[in-house]
């Protein structure tokens, strides 16, 4: 197996100790000389999905892939890698939000922040979504909650806001005040919508940001979950946005709607504003399908695997299990190294 360390020089905990990063890193695999390694530092945006897709494309063997930054750094390189047979991604959280971590539980950033957990635990098989030309992992947000993602990262790097709540409510009550809607067509399997709405939200997992939104997403049962927001009497706002995040979606069943599907359609007879795992685009028709466990993702040996394999249902492929590969840690790894 080899070992492609992207690093991101403009992540939010990268910034300014890119050296010292690199100097890790390489101590850990001078540690460790039977990993075959190389590091790559991004030069600019999207390199690291032209560079992970001809290292991996040109590798003969299995190549471990570790993303050290955010979300952003994480979405460039599975973007380069989806589909490819012979490879593995791992994330380093580095960035300023690091969202898909909430899905692994109150110990994740410790057990993923460590290139000795990352190289030698087993991967997971989760499923992507394809959105139109890119792959995305946790959750797609168009309209209300994209501008509010959007418009909260504006405050937290004007405003120097703490990270989670403050940024978030910040932006979403931001994007309420406008009371922007838009008018959506969607298309599912066997049903269309279409009417005005504020928010759409489509999940790979159940939570991103500071709340469980998507409670019923699961990251390895062949679905996506489709959430609808009306626009809300403005007495009504804030508790149902609070109830949104929580998951408590169905205490509104008048403003909020839930679907689960394989494939989707949305359009909109003006550009929609979508955030595609915080990654932001401008498009009036988006098209989505689930490629299920298409991605071979490093979960740390101590992450509780049971909680993330979906309760049975009829479909077979819901009834897939995770396909867990275990890795043979005897004299590989140098003794005591924690890094």
């Amino acid at each position: 197996m080899k070992h492609l360390c992207i690093i991101n020089p403009k992540a939010g905990q990268v910034a300014g100790r890119v050296d010292e990063l690199v100097s890790e890193i390489k101590d850990f695999f001078a540690r460790n000389p039977k990993m075959n390694h190389t590091i790559h530092v991004t030069r600019w945006k999207r390199d690291a999905s032209g560079y992970t897709m001809r290292f991996v494309s040109n590798a003969t063997e299995m190549v471990r892939v570790y993303a050290f930054g955010g979300g952003g750094t994480l979405f460039e390189v599975i973007n380069g890698v989806a589909g490819l047979p012979n490879v593995q991604v791992a994330y380093f959280p580095l960035g300023r939000e690091n969202d898909l971590l909430f899905n692994f539980g109150k110990n994740a950033k410790y057990e993923f922040s460590s290139m000795r957990n990352l190289s030698l635990s087993p991967v997971i098989a989760m499923d992507t979504i394809l959105a139109g030309n890119n792959y995305v992992v946790s959750v797609i947000l168009i309209g209300l909650e994209a501008v509010s993602y959007k418009a909260g990262m504006r405050l937290f790097e004007q405003l120097k806001l703490p990270l989670g709540i403050s940024y978030y409510l910040a932006g979403f009550y931001y994007a309420f005040i406008k009371r922007e809607v838009r008018h959506y067509r969607i298309e599912l399997e066997g049903i269309e919508l279409e009417d005005d709405y504020a928010s759409i939200l489509i999940g790979n997992v159940p939570s991103y940001g500071i709340g469980t939104p998507a409670p019923e997403a699961l990251f390895n049962d062949g679905y996506m979950d489709l959430y609808t927001l009306k626009l809300a009497p403005r007495d009504k706002v804030v508790k149902i946005i609070m109830d949104y995040q929580k998951g408590l979606y169905d205490k509104w069943p008048d403003y909020v709607q839930h679907y689960r599907c394989k494939k989707l359609r949305i359009t909109s007879p003006a550009d929609m504003i979508i955030s595609l795992d915080g990654e932001i685009f401008y498009d009036t028709e988006l098209n989505l399908d689930v490629y299920p466990s298409s991605l071979n993702f490093v979960c740390p040996a101590d992450i509780d695997h049971s909680i993330f394999i979906p309760p049975p249902k009829e479909d077979t492929l819901a009834n897939k299990p995770s396909q867990i590969e275990e890795v043979n840690i005897s004299d590989l790894l140098a003794d005591g190294d924690n890094f």
